[in-house]
Protein backbone atom coordinates (compact mmCIF):
# COMPACT_ATOMS: atom_id res chain seq x y z
CA UNK A 1 0.00 0.00 0.00
CA UNK A 2 2.79 2.52 0.76
CA UNK A 3 4.49 1.73 -2.63
CA UNK A 4 1.17 2.77 -4.30
CA UNK A 5 0.61 5.13 -2.71
CA UNK A 6 4.84 6.59 -3.50
CA UNK A 7 3.40 6.17 -7.46
CA UNK A 8 0.77 7.62 -6.96
CA UNK A 9 2.96 10.90 -5.31
CA UNK A 10 5.82 10.55 -8.50
CA UNK A 11 3.20 10.24 -11.08
CA UNK A 12 1.61 13.37 -9.73
CA UNK A 13 4.44 15.18 -9.75
CA UNK A 14 5.46 14.22 -12.94
CA UNK A 15 2.23 15.70 -14.24
CA UNK A 16 2.38 18.61 -12.29
CA UNK A 17 5.56 19.07 -13.34
CA UNK A 18 4.60 18.98 -17.02
CA UNK A 19 1.70 21.00 -16.86
CA UNK A 20 3.78 24.20 -15.32
CA UNK A 21 6.37 23.60 -18.32
CA UNK A 22 3.60 23.45 -20.45
CA UNK A 23 1.98 26.58 -18.90
CA UNK A 24 5.74 28.12 -19.42
CA UNK A 25 5.89 27.14 -22.78
CA UNK A 26 2.88 28.78 -23.46
CA UNK A 27 3.14 31.91 -21.77
CA UNK A 28 6.58 32.23 -22.99
CA UNK A 29 6.57 35.57 -25.56
CA UNK A 30 6.91 34.65 -29.33
CA UNK A 31 7.23 37.84 -30.76
CA UNK A 32 10.97 39.35 -31.68
CA UNK A 33 13.13 40.34 -34.59
CA UNK A 34 12.43 38.40 -38.09
CA UNK A 35 15.52 35.72 -38.95
CA UNK A 36 17.78 37.43 -41.02
CA UNK A 37 18.23 35.03 -43.27
CA UNK A 38 14.07 34.73 -44.21
CA UNK A 39 14.18 38.24 -44.18
CA UNK A 40 17.06 38.64 -46.74
CA UNK A 41 15.08 35.72 -49.29
CA UNK A 42 11.74 36.80 -49.38
CA UNK A 43 12.73 41.08 -50.00
CA UNK A 44 15.20 39.22 -52.71
CA UNK A 45 12.19 37.18 -53.73
CA UNK A 46 9.53 40.54 -53.93
CA UNK A 47 12.14 42.92 -55.38
CA UNK A 48 14.19 40.55 -58.29
CA UNK A 49 11.87 37.84 -59.37
CA UNK A 50 10.82 38.94 -62.75
CA UNK A 51 6.57 38.48 -62.06
CA UNK A 52 5.35 40.01 -58.85
CA UNK A 53 3.84 37.76 -56.57
CA UNK A 54 1.35 38.10 -53.86
CA UNK A 55 3.10 38.27 -50.66
CA UNK A 56 0.67 35.93 -48.77
CA UNK A 57 1.25 33.20 -51.51
CA UNK A 58 5.26 33.21 -50.42
CA UNK A 59 3.91 32.98 -46.73
CA UNK A 60 1.57 30.41 -46.96
CA UNK A 61 3.88 27.90 -48.88
CA UNK A 62 6.46 28.83 -46.63
CA UNK A 63 3.83 27.84 -43.40
CA UNK A 64 2.81 24.66 -45.54
CA UNK A 65 6.86 23.35 -45.24
CA UNK A 66 6.80 24.02 -41.56
CA UNK A 67 3.99 22.15 -40.71
CA UNK A 68 4.99 19.18 -43.02
CA UNK A 69 8.29 19.32 -40.15
CA UNK A 70 5.84 20.27 -36.89
CA UNK A 71 2.59 18.50 -37.48
CA UNK A 72 1.32 20.75 -34.34
CA UNK A 73 1.23 23.79 -36.04
CA UNK A 74 -2.39 24.60 -37.09
CA UNK A 75 -3.84 27.79 -39.11
CA UNK A 76 -7.22 29.67 -39.16
CA UNK A 77 -8.43 33.02 -40.80
CA UNK A 78 -10.47 35.18 -39.55
CA UNK A 79 -12.09 39.03 -40.63
CA UNK A 80 -8.52 40.43 -41.92
CA UNK A 81 -6.17 38.02 -40.01
CA UNK A 82 -4.55 34.40 -39.47
CA UNK A 83 -3.95 32.87 -36.39
CA UNK A 84 -1.06 30.10 -36.01
CA UNK A 85 -1.47 27.78 -32.99
CA UNK A 86 0.52 24.81 -31.28
CA UNK A 87 -0.97 23.05 -28.51
CA UNK A 88 -2.00 25.39 -26.10
CA UNK A 89 0.52 28.28 -27.49
CA UNK A 90 -1.06 31.00 -30.42
CA UNK A 91 -0.76 34.31 -31.96
CA UNK A 92 -2.58 36.49 -34.56
CA UNK A 93 -1.56 39.03 -37.12
CA UNK A 94 -2.94 40.76 -39.94
CA UNK A 95 -3.83 39.33 -43.07
CA UNK A 96 -2.29 39.93 -45.67
CA UNK A 97 1.07 40.72 -45.37
CA UNK A 98 1.34 44.07 -46.30
CA UNK A 99 5.61 44.29 -46.70
CA UNK A 100 7.81 41.43 -47.14
CA UNK A 101 9.31 41.85 -43.51
CA UNK A 102 6.05 41.37 -42.80
CA UNK A 103 5.77 38.01 -44.10
CA UNK A 104 9.58 37.32 -42.26
CA UNK A 105 8.27 38.59 -39.15
CA UNK A 106 5.09 36.09 -38.98
CA UNK A 107 7.25 32.62 -40.47
CA UNK A 108 10.06 33.73 -37.42
CA UNK A 109 7.68 33.52 -34.76
CA UNK A 110 5.80 30.60 -36.63
CA UNK A 111 9.42 28.79 -36.23
CA UNK A 112 9.28 29.92 -32.24
CA UNK A 113 5.81 28.93 -31.64
CA UNK A 114 6.54 25.06 -32.57
CA UNK A 115 9.49 24.74 -30.81
CA UNK A 116 9.64 24.08 -27.03
CA UNK A 117 12.34 26.57 -26.13
CA UNK A 118 11.29 29.27 -28.53
CA UNK A 119 14.27 28.90 -30.75
CA UNK A 120 15.16 29.59 -34.42
CA UNK A 121 16.46 25.93 -35.36
CA UNK A 122 18.97 26.03 -38.88
CA UNK A 123 16.86 22.63 -40.45
CA UNK A 124 13.36 25.09 -39.87
CA UNK A 125 14.81 27.83 -41.48
CA UNK A 126 16.35 25.85 -43.97
CA UNK A 127 12.72 24.42 -44.76
CA UNK A 128 10.86 27.75 -45.14
CA UNK A 129 13.59 29.06 -47.17
CA UNK A 130 13.21 26.60 -49.65
CA UNK A 131 9.50 26.67 -49.75
CA UNK A 132 9.45 30.65 -50.38
CA UNK A 133 11.76 29.45 -53.51
CA UNK A 134 9.08 27.29 -54.59
CA UNK A 135 6.18 29.64 -54.78
CA UNK A 136 7.47 31.06 -57.49
CA UNK A 137 6.82 28.02 -58.97
CA UNK A 138 10.22 28.20 -61.26
CA UNK A 139 12.05 25.55 -61.23
CA UNK A 140 15.23 27.51 -62.04
CA UNK A 141 14.97 29.75 -58.93
CA UNK A 142 15.94 28.11 -55.98
CA UNK A 143 17.51 28.41 -52.26
CA UNK A 144 20.29 26.21 -51.56
CA UNK A 145 21.36 25.23 -48.38
CA UNK A 146 24.80 26.40 -46.36
CA UNK A 147 25.28 22.72 -46.54
CA UNK A 148 25.29 22.48 -50.15
CA UNK A 149 26.89 25.98 -50.36
CA UNK A 150 29.84 24.46 -48.35
CA UNK A 151 30.62 21.31 -50.26
CA UNK A 152 30.19 23.43 -53.39
CA UNK A 153 32.67 25.78 -52.17
CA UNK A 154 35.39 22.76 -50.62
CA UNK A 155 35.84 21.77 -54.57
CA UNK A 156 37.93 22.87 -56.80
CA UNK A 157 35.89 25.94 -58.99
CA UNK A 158 37.84 25.06 -62.53
CA UNK A 159 37.11 21.09 -62.37
CA UNK A 160 33.65 20.77 -60.26
CA UNK A 161 31.67 21.56 -63.39
CA UNK A 162 32.20 17.58 -64.67
CA UNK A 163 29.09 15.26 -64.67
CA UNK A 164 28.43 12.23 -65.59
CA UNK A 165 26.76 12.88 -68.87
CA UNK A 166 23.06 13.18 -67.61
CA UNK A 167 20.65 16.03 -68.63
CA UNK A 168 17.66 16.40 -66.40
CA UNK A 169 14.09 18.00 -67.28
CA UNK A 170 14.12 21.17 -64.84
CA UNK A 171 10.44 20.70 -63.89
CA UNK A 172 11.25 17.19 -63.16
CA UNK A 173 14.97 17.10 -62.14
CA UNK A 174 15.29 13.45 -61.19
CA UNK A 175 14.14 12.05 -64.61
CA UNK A 176 16.76 12.07 -67.22
CA UNK A 177 16.45 13.81 -70.63
CA UNK A 178 19.70 13.07 -72.65
CA UNK A 179 22.78 11.23 -71.91
CA UNK A 180 25.83 12.23 -73.69
CA UNK A 181 27.26 9.22 -76.00
CA UNK A 182 30.44 8.04 -74.87
CA UNK A 183 29.97 8.68 -71.41
CA UNK A 184 29.75 6.74 -68.32
CA UNK A 185 26.25 7.02 -67.88
CA UNK A 186 25.84 6.25 -71.82
CA UNK A 187 27.87 2.78 -71.06
CA UNK A 188 26.01 1.66 -68.48
CA UNK A 189 22.76 1.74 -70.40
CA UNK A 190 21.17 4.87 -69.18
CA UNK A 191 18.50 6.30 -71.22
CA UNK A 192 15.95 8.81 -71.66
CA UNK A 193 13.00 8.62 -68.98
CA UNK A 194 15.04 7.01 -66.11
CA UNK A 195 14.81 8.17 -62.89
CA UNK A 196 17.58 8.96 -60.24
CA UNK A 197 16.55 8.41 -56.71
CA UNK A 198 19.70 8.97 -55.12
CA UNK A 199 23.48 10.49 -55.59
CA UNK A 200 25.84 9.33 -53.52
CA UNK A 201 23.77 8.02 -50.94
CA UNK A 202 21.71 10.38 -50.60
CA UNK A 203 17.96 10.95 -51.15
CA UNK A 204 17.21 13.24 -54.02
CA UNK A 205 13.58 12.87 -55.00
CA UNK A 206 12.31 15.95 -53.29
CA UNK A 207 15.28 18.10 -54.35
CA UNK A 208 14.95 20.91 -57.28
CA UNK A 209 16.46 21.32 -59.61
CA UNK A 210 19.66 23.16 -59.03
CA UNK A 211 19.66 21.09 -55.83
CA UNK A 212 20.24 18.24 -58.06
CA UNK A 213 22.45 19.66 -60.58
CA UNK A 214 24.70 20.41 -57.40
CA UNK A 215 24.61 17.18 -56.18
CA UNK A 216 25.21 15.28 -59.47
CA UNK A 217 28.24 17.55 -60.32
CA UNK A 218 31.79 17.35 -59.02
CA UNK A 219 35.67 16.90 -59.39
CA UNK A 220 36.65 16.12 -62.28
CA UNK A 221 37.11 12.34 -62.64
CA UNK A 222 35.30 11.64 -59.13
CA UNK A 223 33.36 9.07 -59.12
CA UNK A 224 29.20 9.19 -58.70
CA UNK A 225 27.59 6.73 -57.11
CA UNK A 226 23.54 6.76 -58.42
CA UNK A 227 20.80 4.43 -57.65
CA UNK A 228 18.44 4.39 -60.86
CA UNK A 229 15.12 3.26 -61.67
CA UNK A 230 14.60 2.48 -65.31
CA UNK A 231 11.85 4.05 -67.46
CA UNK A 232 10.64 0.62 -69.02
CA UNK A 233 10.78 -1.19 -65.26
CA UNK A 234 11.93 -3.24 -63.08
CA UNK A 235 13.93 -3.34 -59.82
CA UNK A 236 16.25 0.21 -59.07
CA UNK A 237 19.76 -0.20 -59.85
CA UNK A 238 23.01 1.09 -58.27
CA UNK A 239 25.52 2.74 -61.43
CA UNK A 240 29.19 3.64 -60.35
CA UNK A 241 29.87 6.78 -62.99
CA UNK A 242 32.69 8.70 -63.41
CA UNK A 243 32.49 12.31 -63.96
CA UNK A 244 33.98 14.09 -66.97
CA UNK A 245 34.12 17.95 -67.73
CA UNK A 246 32.21 18.43 -71.37
CA UNK A 247 35.38 20.86 -72.96
CA UNK A 248 33.63 24.48 -73.19
CA UNK A 249 36.75 26.66 -73.23
CA UNK A 250 37.06 26.80 -77.13
CA UNK A 251 35.76 27.11 -79.83
CA UNK A 252 35.89 24.19 -82.60
CA UNK A 253 36.14 24.56 -86.32
CA UNK A 254 36.61 22.69 -89.31
CA UNK A 255 36.21 23.54 -93.06
CA UNK A 256 34.06 20.74 -94.77
CA UNK A 257 32.73 19.95 -98.73
CA UNK A 258 36.71 21.17 -100.03
CA UNK A 259 36.50 24.40 -97.69
CA UNK A 260 33.09 25.59 -98.87
CA UNK A 261 31.19 25.26 -95.76
CA UNK A 262 32.38 26.16 -92.53
CA UNK A 263 31.45 24.10 -89.38
CA UNK A 264 31.57 26.06 -85.98
CA UNK A 265 30.73 24.56 -82.34
CA UNK A 266 30.43 27.46 -79.96
CA UNK A 267 30.22 25.30 -76.60
CA UNK A 268 29.69 28.54 -74.59
CA UNK A 269 28.88 32.27 -74.70
CA UNK A 270 32.39 33.22 -72.69
CA UNK A 271 34.06 36.81 -73.25
CA UNK A 272 35.28 37.22 -76.51
CA UNK A 273 33.42 34.22 -78.26
CA UNK A 274 31.54 36.02 -80.89
CA UNK A 275 34.47 37.95 -81.80
CA UNK A 276 36.40 34.42 -82.71
CA UNK A 277 33.53 33.43 -84.20
CA UNK A 278 33.82 36.47 -86.48
CA UNK A 279 37.38 35.83 -86.93
CA UNK A 280 36.86 32.44 -88.52
CA UNK A 281 34.39 33.69 -90.99
CA UNK A 282 36.37 36.23 -91.76
CA UNK A 283 39.39 33.75 -92.74
CA UNK A 284 37.90 32.43 -95.43
CA UNK A 285 35.22 32.37 -98.03
CA UNK A 286 32.46 29.91 -98.05
CA UNK A 287 28.87 28.76 -99.25
CA UNK A 288 27.50 28.15 -96.15
CA UNK A 289 27.76 28.48 -92.03
CA UNK A 290 26.96 25.09 -89.93
CA UNK A 291 26.47 27.19 -86.18
CA UNK A 292 26.45 24.24 -83.47
CA UNK A 293 24.75 24.96 -80.39
CA UNK A 294 24.67 21.14 -78.86
CA UNK A 295 25.29 21.18 -74.95
CA UNK A 296 26.13 25.30 -74.57
CA UNK A 297 24.45 26.04 -71.41
CA UNK A 298 24.32 29.92 -72.22
CA UNK A 299 26.57 31.94 -70.88
CA UNK A 300 27.35 36.03 -71.28
CA UNK A 301 23.88 37.22 -72.88
CA UNK A 302 26.09 39.79 -74.37
CA UNK A 303 27.93 37.54 -76.61
CA UNK A 304 24.94 35.60 -77.67
CA UNK A 305 23.69 39.15 -79.23
CA UNK A 306 27.21 39.56 -80.64
CA UNK A 307 26.88 36.32 -82.13
CA UNK A 308 23.47 37.51 -83.46
CA UNK A 309 23.82 40.43 -84.98
CA UNK A 310 26.95 38.58 -86.99
CA UNK A 311 24.25 37.17 -89.10
CA UNK A 312 21.42 39.56 -89.32
CA UNK A 313 21.69 43.01 -90.82
CA UNK A 314 19.02 44.74 -88.67
CA UNK A 315 15.68 45.03 -87.28
CA UNK A 316 14.64 43.83 -83.45
CA UNK A 317 16.44 40.75 -82.44
CA UNK A 318 15.61 39.68 -78.93
CA UNK A 319 15.02 41.20 -75.71
CA UNK A 320 14.63 40.51 -71.79
CA UNK A 321 11.55 41.29 -70.09
CA UNK A 322 10.61 41.20 -66.47
CA UNK A 323 7.22 42.12 -64.21
CA UNK A 324 5.57 45.73 -64.30
CA UNK A 325 8.23 48.77 -63.21
CA UNK A 326 11.35 46.33 -63.64
CA UNK A 327 14.04 47.04 -65.98
CA UNK A 328 13.76 45.21 -69.77
CA UNK A 329 15.84 45.55 -72.44
CA UNK A 330 16.16 45.63 -76.38
CA UNK A 331 19.04 44.39 -78.53
CA UNK A 332 18.25 45.21 -82.51
CA UNK A 333 20.76 44.32 -85.15
CA UNK A 334 23.34 47.06 -86.36
CA UNK A 335 24.10 47.08 -90.24
CA UNK A 336 27.78 47.33 -90.27
CA UNK A 337 31.11 46.14 -92.33
CA UNK A 338 30.65 42.72 -91.30
CA UNK A 339 27.58 40.86 -92.01
CA UNK A 340 27.34 37.35 -93.30
CA UNK A 341 24.45 36.55 -95.94
CA UNK A 342 25.33 33.28 -96.46
CA UNK A 343 23.16 30.39 -95.98
CA UNK A 344 23.37 29.02 -92.23
CA UNK A 345 21.81 26.11 -90.19
CA UNK A 346 21.52 25.78 -86.81
CA UNK A 347 22.56 22.47 -84.42
CA UNK A 348 20.67 22.43 -81.12
CA UNK A 349 19.52 19.24 -78.43
CA UNK A 350 18.71 19.38 -74.71
CA UNK A 351 21.64 20.31 -73.72
CA UNK A 352 21.10 24.10 -75.14
CA UNK A 353 20.40 26.13 -72.59
CA UNK A 354 19.35 30.02 -72.38
CA UNK A 355 21.43 32.16 -74.33
CA UNK A 356 22.05 30.00 -76.90
CA UNK A 357 18.29 28.80 -77.19
CA UNK A 358 17.65 32.52 -77.50
CA UNK A 359 19.90 32.33 -80.57
CA UNK A 360 18.22 29.39 -81.90
CA UNK A 361 15.37 31.48 -81.54
CA UNK A 362 15.64 34.84 -83.01
CA UNK A 363 17.30 32.96 -85.94
CA UNK A 364 14.71 30.54 -86.40
CA UNK A 365 11.43 33.34 -86.31
CA UNK A 366 13.56 35.49 -88.38
CA UNK A 367 13.68 33.08 -90.85
CA UNK A 368 17.83 33.59 -91.07
CA UNK A 369 18.53 29.85 -90.50
CA UNK A 370 17.29 26.46 -90.85
CA UNK A 371 17.54 24.75 -87.14
CA UNK A 372 17.79 20.99 -86.61
CA UNK A 373 18.31 18.50 -83.49
CA UNK A 374 15.91 18.09 -80.68
CA UNK A 375 14.14 20.43 -78.53
CA UNK A 376 16.08 22.61 -76.51
CA UNK A 377 16.43 23.01 -72.94
CA UNK A 378 13.50 25.62 -72.15
CA UNK A 379 15.57 28.09 -69.85
CA UNK A 380 15.07 31.12 -71.20
CA UNK A 381 15.73 33.60 -68.36
CA UNK A 382 17.86 35.12 -66.46
CA UNK A 383 19.18 34.37 -63.11
CA UNK A 384 20.32 36.67 -60.06
CA UNK A 385 22.70 34.85 -57.39
CA UNK A 386 22.21 36.55 -54.00
CA UNK A 387 24.44 35.16 -50.96
CA UNK A 388 21.95 34.56 -47.72
CA UNK A 389 22.96 35.85 -44.22
CA UNK A 390 23.27 31.60 -43.13
CA UNK A 391 25.40 30.76 -46.03
CA UNK A 392 23.43 29.73 -48.64
CA UNK A 393 22.76 31.04 -51.64
CA UNK A 394 19.35 32.49 -53.25
CA UNK A 395 19.05 32.50 -57.20
CA UNK A 396 16.48 33.90 -58.57
CA UNK A 397 14.73 34.22 -62.24
CA UNK A 398 15.17 38.11 -62.50
CA UNK A 399 13.86 37.87 -66.13
CA UNK A 400 12.25 36.57 -69.14
CA UNK A 401 13.84 35.82 -72.92
CA UNK A 402 11.78 37.19 -75.45
CA UNK A 403 12.59 36.59 -79.72
CA UNK A 404 12.17 39.47 -82.12
CA UNK A 405 8.12 38.51 -82.18
CA UNK A 406 8.13 39.59 -78.39
CA UNK A 407 7.10 35.87 -77.47
CA UNK A 408 8.61 34.81 -74.69
CA UNK A 409 11.03 31.50 -74.51
CA UNK A 410 9.04 29.43 -72.57
CA UNK A 411 9.87 26.31 -71.15
CA UNK A 412 9.02 24.09 -73.95
CA UNK A 413 12.33 25.21 -75.17
CA UNK A 414 12.86 25.57 -79.03
CA UNK A 415 11.81 23.18 -81.64
CA UNK A 416 13.64 22.35 -84.76
CA UNK A 417 12.51 22.81 -87.63
CA UNK A 418 13.88 19.24 -88.28
CA UNK A 419 14.19 16.71 -85.36
CA UNK A 420 17.11 14.20 -85.51
CA UNK A 421 17.27 10.65 -84.04
CA UNK A 422 20.19 10.01 -81.48
CA UNK A 423 23.88 9.53 -82.93
CA UNK A 424 25.51 6.59 -82.59
CA UNK A 425 28.95 7.37 -83.08
CA UNK A 426 30.29 9.83 -81.19
CA UNK A 427 29.69 13.21 -82.42
CA UNK A 428 32.30 16.45 -82.77
CA UNK A 429 31.28 17.13 -79.55
CA UNK A 430 32.40 14.27 -78.03
CA UNK A 431 35.85 14.34 -80.11
CA UNK A 432 34.70 12.72 -83.51
CA UNK A 433 35.22 14.26 -86.64
CA UNK A 434 32.48 17.01 -88.07
CA UNK A 435 32.64 15.20 -91.69
CA UNK A 436 31.49 11.99 -89.42
CA UNK A 437 28.65 13.23 -87.48
CA UNK A 438 25.70 12.30 -88.78
CA UNK A 439 23.92 15.32 -87.02
CA UNK A 440 26.62 17.79 -88.75
CA UNK A 441 25.79 15.39 -92.60
CA UNK A 442 22.30 16.83 -91.73
CA UNK A 443 22.97 19.72 -91.33
CA UNK A 444 24.69 19.92 -95.00
CA UNK A 445 21.88 18.31 -96.27
CA UNK A 446 19.83 21.35 -94.43
CA UNK A 447 22.25 23.70 -96.47
CA UNK A 448 21.98 22.21 -99.58
CA UNK A 449 18.11 22.57 -99.56
CA UNK A 450 18.67 26.44 -98.49
CA UNK A 451 21.00 26.37 -101.90
CA UNK A 452 17.98 24.78 -104.00
CA UNK A 453 15.05 26.84 -102.70
CA UNK A 454 17.47 30.07 -103.52
CA UNK A 455 17.88 29.04 -107.50
CA UNK A 456 13.90 28.29 -107.24
CA UNK A 457 11.51 31.43 -106.24
CA UNK A 458 8.10 30.08 -106.32
CA UNK A 459 6.13 31.15 -109.57
CA UNK A 460 9.50 32.82 -111.40
CA UNK A 461 12.20 29.81 -112.32
CA UNK A 462 15.44 29.77 -112.17
CA UNK A 463 16.74 32.88 -110.03
CA UNK A 464 19.49 35.08 -112.06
Amino acid sequence: MTVARASCSVVATVAAVFLVAEAARAAAPIEGEPDETLREVIASLDASYAERLPLDRYALFALDALAAVDRCLGRAGGAGTLTLSCGASSFTVEWPPKKPVDVARVLTNAARLVDPERTLRPARIVAMSRALALATDDPFTAYLSPQTMAKAASQNRGLAAATPGIDLWPRDPQRVREVRLGTDAHKAGIAPGDRILSIDGSDVVDLTFPEVLQAISGMNGTVARLMVQSGRGGEPKQIMMRRSLVPEDDIRWARLEGGQTLYVHVPIFKAGVASEVRQVLGAGSYKGVILDLRHNPGGLLPEGIALLDTFLRDGPMAGVRSGPGRPTDDFAAKRDTFDTTVPLVVIIDGGSASASELCAKVLKETGRATVIGTTSAGKGSVQRQIPTPDGGLLKVTAGFYVGPTGTRLDEGGVRPHRFLAPSQKLTALEGGAPGEDSWVLSALDALHMQERNALFAPGTGLNP
